[in-house]
């Protein structure tokens, strides 16, 4: 049995840090990976267009620069589906990656294998890796089996995709292609460890008796998106003390020590709530973390709306469709004029202070109550309740919120999404008449339903922005982002404020990002 183990850290691990390692640690990354002697490295994606030195994304296989000593190592790069031309790619030449990784979803295939074929006349050993094999039927993967042994590429993979592989699939599927395959290309496993599950898996693997070529796909120290990958190190230590004793685990110990733990740091990766719930619901993780990151929804119903995206689309992100299943859901249109009226009698042409769940909120409680002493303001606060400040009125527009609040005895108006029939004190407000561009942030929302009820001046506290850490007054609120997120919801959040000041004249009374604006 032979094994080689693939690392494809400055692959799939540039997913974490947008491939920018930098041009002396994509070099440092190779010497490193070779010295530790594992036998294939994938150098990146290569993607039209690309032509910084400083990302493991490549225009074309010439820009690829690899180490003096490669003897006995293959080098590789991986080309996504319509990523770049096959006529982009030059015919090989001695100091070129050896081979091409060839990633594809089913609907995909005929002209990856028109694209196969051209490569390979190019020169370049083809590795065939279809998105989501798992979810392939046995018929499905048998009939791409038979092609791929006319076509004769250098490996054909089982792809992992969402991490959701379990003992019994990868065995099915094992057996399936070994029995199927041609015996001369090479088996190939890449998988994503979103169960947890990776390392155990290719563990089964490799105890398996066959006399085919298998490839381990691994980045060091697990670096990829979400959950991340298996573990290099883990992988290689196990063929050391188990198989045969072949890697130098010191160089990749260096490796990590001293560029993938500063990544780490502040670009994590592993176990995650939505990497999980991709895997055991069979959806892309973009739509679960979606849901989760909108922070209005309970996990019951959560479960419900990933169940119900269109069988042809789990697999494959179309923000559209978690979009109108979210929309759809929130969307419970009430006759609101009656709710709106009695509201703005109530402001009595008062000042207005909105108070948000910020943490500035605690910080500046001396701030906030000087203001109220001073002003005596028509008091809002958004899905809490503030220690030591009684507000006349408390805005909720998420459910997962209500159910606490609506204990606490003060006058609430909640968006129609949220169920409060029968419920004394309670206004219910249309929740679509409160969105711009599907945009539900409560902190907008609660500002477009002052407009409502014709405000025009209003003070604001607690909007502090996000930080993707410890945002709000209480831990209980906290929701912890990516740092994408953080930035996207920060410049959704500014471009709200910027258009609602146009019409009500906000002032921040307690810091905020959004300020400037």
């Amino acid at each position: 049995m032979k094994i080689s183990v693939l690392d494809c850290t400055l692959r799939d691990g540039g997913y974490v840090n947008d491939f920018r390692f930098g041009v002396n640690r994509i070099q440092t990354i190779q010497e490193k990976l070779c010295d530790t002697n594992i036998e294939m490295l994938e150098c990146g994606f290569l993607r039209t267009g690309k032509k910084d030195p400083n990302l493991s994304l490549y225009g074309g296989v010439e820009q690829i620069k690899l180490p003096k000593d490669r003897e006995g190592k293959m080098f590789l790069a991986m080309i996504e589906y319509g990523g770049i031309s096959v006529e982009e790619i030059v015919p090989r030449q001695p100091d070129f990656i050896d081979g091409i990784r060839l990633s594809f979803h089913n609907s995909e295939w005929e002209k990856t294998k028109q694209a196969a074929l051209n490569l390979m006349e190019k020169g370049y050993k083809v590795f065939i890796q279809p998105i989501g094999t798992v979810s392939y039927t046995d018929e499905e993967l048998l009939a791409l089996i038979k092609e791929v042994n006319t076509l004769k590429p250098f490996a054909f993979y089982l792809v992992d995709t969402l991490g959701s592989m379990y003992k019994n699939d990868l065995l099915r599927m094992f057996f399936l292609v070994e029995n199927n395959l041609e015996k001369d290309i090479c088996l190939g496993f890449h998988s994503h460890n979103n169960l947890q599950l990776s390392f155990a898996n290719a563990m089964i693997l490799l105890e398996l008796h066959t006399d085919r070529h298998i490839i381990i796909d691994s980045s060091a120290f697990g670096m990829g998106r979400g959950a991340g990958n298996l573990n290099t190190e883990l992988i290689t230590h196990f063929i050391n003390s188990n198989i045969e004793k072949r890697y130098n685990l010191v160089p990749l110990l260096e490796l990590i020590d001293d560029i993938i733990l500063p990544i780490y740091k502040y670009d994590t990766w592993g176990f995650s709530e939505p990497y999980y719930l991709s895997a055991i619901m069979g959806v892309h993780p973009n739509y679960a973390s979606y849901l989760i990151e909108k922070q209005s929804i309970g996990m019951t119903k959560i479960f419900e709306l990933l169940d119900s995206l269109p069988k042809a689309d789990k697999h494959l992100f179309k923000k559209q469709n978690i979009e109108d299943i979210y929309h759809a859901e929130m969307s419970h249109n009430v006759e609101d004029e009656k709710a709106v009226k009695e509201l703005a009698a109530k402001l009595d042409e008062r000042d207005v202070l909105i108070l948000a769940p910020g943490n500035s909120v605690a910080r500046q409680i001396g701030c906030i109550t000087e203001h109220i002493e001073n002003t005596n303001p028509f008091v809002i606060s958004i899905n809490f309740i503030p220690e030591g400040i009684t507000p006349d009125l408390v805005f909720v527009s998420n459910r997962k919120r209500f159910e606490h609040l609506a204990q606490e005895g003060f006058p609430i108006v909640v968006t129609s999404n949220i169920t409060s029939k029968g419920m004394k004190g309670v206004y219910v407000i249309n929740y679509d008449s409160l969105l711009q561009e599907n945009i539900d942030s409560s902190g907008a929302m609660a500002l477009r339903f002052l407009m409502r009820l014709g405000v025009k001046h209003a003070a604001l506290a607690g909007y502090d922005g996000f930080t993707g850490g410890e945002d709000h007054y209480s831990d209980s609120l906290d929701n912890y982002l990516a740092t994408e997120t953080v930035t996207a919801l920060n410049s959704i959040m500014s471009k709200q404020l910027s258009e609602i000041g146009k019409a009500v004249s906000l002032k921040f009374i307690t810091p905020s990002v959004y300020e400037v604006n």
